[in-house]
């Protein structure tokens, strides 16, 4: 879901223009369920290097899940307080470098403003509708739900905490992602076929499995299911409880609760699917093993034979050991 959908730009790639607030997406929706991509008032936005400016809106683009993004995104521009020259650089941006689709851009600038400026504004062109909108104008395309509070809406949004939930998401997506693809390794091992033809061989592969199992327990499945726990909590405790830990939820952050849980569920399945092959390939390696010993004593004569048989404590071979003779 959202930038979890690849390899692409994490927040951590964009940190500093991100800390800046200089856009946010919020989680909240317009009326027609498009997510909203929003440019607070500022006054230093020609300070903004447009390579920065493109990474960043790349990023936020990428937050929303991909079914909400194909509606489109609202954009709220709020000029109050910047130069009205900067706005046309900033659409034109918008326009070359954003990668998801634009329903709208709501420009807000004060009232007197809106008529003097209006008649050179519209001669610029773009491929998305532009419109001017007051702060009130605003509640025609958006519930003062989905709003925050600069802009008169009841939305609860807090930056930092933001950058911090999205920071440890990524952190743990990478990480769970890198582990799940470790553990998928470790089974295409177990699933060997191949078995040693000597008796030496047969105890090299033994003592390389018994580390193999060394591997699979220390997996840091445990670890990342208290992170994942974790997350999951800071997401949905916003449901009528608040604390310390908690981040107001919002409908990005929602959205991936069925992914986390999904890749908590697919390490825990594989790590004990992983057991288990473990466990039937040990059986089988011990009793190569034992069929090698057999093999080796039998080409030194009837006599070696008998006598390694009776060191074992065996009179006989198990069926086990004859049956994997008969499929080597």
């Amino acid at each position: 879901t959202g930038s979890f959908r690849n390899d692409g730009l994490k927040a951590s790639d964009v940190l500093p223009i991100l800390k800046e607030k200089v856009a946010f997406v919020s989680g909240g929706r317009d009326k027609r369920g498009g997510p909203i991509l929003t440019f607070p008032a500022r006054s230093n936005h020609d300070r903004i290097r447009q390579e920065d400016l493109r990474k960043l809106v790349t990023y936020l683009a990428s937050v929303p899940s991909e079914d909400v993004c194909k509606r489109g995104f609202t954009v709220i521009i709020d000029m109050r307080g910047s130069k009205w020259d900067l706005i046309k650089p900033l659409l034109k941006t918008l326009q070359e470098a954003f990668p998801a689709e634009i329903h709208v851009a709501l420009i807000i600038k004060p009232d007197n403003f809106w008529q003097k400026q209006k008649t050179n504004f519209g001669s610029s062109k773009f491929i998305f509708e532009t419109s001017m909108v007051s702060v009130e104008g605003l509640t025609k395309l958006v519930d003062p739900s989905q709003l925050t509070e600069e802009f008169d809406g009841s939305l609860d949004y807090n930056h930092e905490e933001w950058i911090e939930l999205r920071l440890s998401l990524e952190e743990f997506f990478n990480s769970a992602v890198h582990l799940l693809s470790r553990l998928e390794d470790l089974q295409e091992m177990l699933a060997r076929k191949e078995f040693p033809v000597d008796v030496e061989g047969s105890r090299r592969l033994i003592d390389e499995h018994t580390q193999l199992k060394k591997k699979v327990l220390k997996a840091p499945v445990e670890e990342l299911d208290r992170e994942g726990q974790r997350l999951l909590q800071c997401i949905r405790c916003s449901d009528g409880f608040s604390g310390r830990n908690c981040i107001p939820g919002s409908a990005d952050f929602q959205s991936l609760v069925p992914k986390i849980t999904s890749l908590l569920d697919k390490l825990h399945s594989t790590r004990q699917h992983l057991h288990q092959m473990w466990h039937v390939r040990k059986l089988k390696l011990d009793q190569c093993f034992q069929l090698r010993l057999f093999e080796q004593d039998a080409e030194k004569g009837p006599g070696s034979l008998g006598l390694t048989l009776a060191c074992s404590g065996k009179g006989r071979l198990d069926y086990g050991i004859l049956s994997l003779s008969t499929k080597l």
